[in-house]
């Protein structure tokens, strides 16, 4: 627990910093995506109508699944933060 008081807490709080994280995290997103995408492209190629259609059913899925966990980490980082605060 900070020694911190939540007005303390408040006015040390640096938006930057924080577009700063996010804007390193989506960069790293996006080249983790750019490399399995990369790394599906020959294995796509070879696959049929149909299994590229189940193909793209679970790609869809997976990255709403992923979306969903980055989605949730994020908010309790949020909620944590403003536990921190609250206090």
């Amino acid at each position: 627990m900070s020694d911190e008081s939540a007005g303390d807490v408040l006015r040390n709080r640096d938006p930057v910093a924080f577009l700063d994280r996010r804007a390193a995290a989506l960069a790293q997103r996006s080249q983790d995506l750019k490399k399995l995408a990369d790394a599906w492209r020959p294995l796509y190629t070879t696959l049929s109508p149909e299994q590229k259609q189940w193909m793209a059913a679970l790609t869809i899925f997976a990255l709403h699944q992923v979306g969903n966990a980055i989605e949730q980490r994020m908010q309790s980082d949020d909620d944590d933060e403003w536990l921190v605060i609250m206090r």
